[in-house]
């Protein structure tokens, strides 16, 4: 569309607010202008909200058996230091943004060789729905001290929690 003019036949008078469109465009996108940045601000704040709002706690850790030979506090540890290890990445491919609690517990393990199995029950930290049950194994060959014993233990529990972000997304 061009600027009417009037010295042309036929041409058009255009008002005031129509020529300073014609001859400042600008002027039409001043609303937009402002708005971009406000949008813009809003994508990128909203991008990846379902990795910052997945979490996975410990919850319960139960009293692991006397004939075990694995404490309470090596079971707790275990636990606690592979749940920091998991890797948010994995987590981001979740559907549903939730807070997960995994509680632990030995489930068997036998003296000789040694062998560990660890369950790991992992529930919605909001409604308690039970979301998951994960086993992981492990074992030794020789001897089983006690450090032996504990290297089994996490090895199991290693197991178990490396399960949890694919257990979480069939959920």
């Amino acid at each position: 569309m061009w600027p009417a003019r009037p010295d042309l036949p036929g041409a058009l008078e255009l008002g005031p607010a129509a020529r300073a469109l014609l001859f400042c465009p600008h002027e039409m996108l001043r609303p937009w202008l402002t708005l971009a940045p406000l949008l813009l601000a809003t994508a990128l704040s909203a991008g990846d909200a379902s990795a910052a709002e997945t979490s996975i706690e410990l919850g319960e850790v139960a009293v692991p058996p006397a004939s075990s030979g694995v404490d309470h506090a090596a079971l707790k540890t275990a636990a606690e230091g592979e749940l920091r290890g998991v890797d948010a990445k994995k987590l981001r491919v979740l559907r549903k943004k939730r807070a997960v609690l995994v509680s632990m517990a030995i489930i068997g393990s036998t003296p000789s060789p040694f062998a560990c199995s660890v369950n790991a029950v992992l529930r919605d930290a909001r409604t308690g729905t039970m979301l998951a049950v994960i086993e992981g194994r492990a074992r030794s060959e020789g001897d089983a001290s006690p450090e032996v014993r504990t290297r089994v233990l996490r090895a199991a529990v290693h197991n178990a929690v490396s399960q949890i972000p694919e257990a979480l997304a069939g959920n």
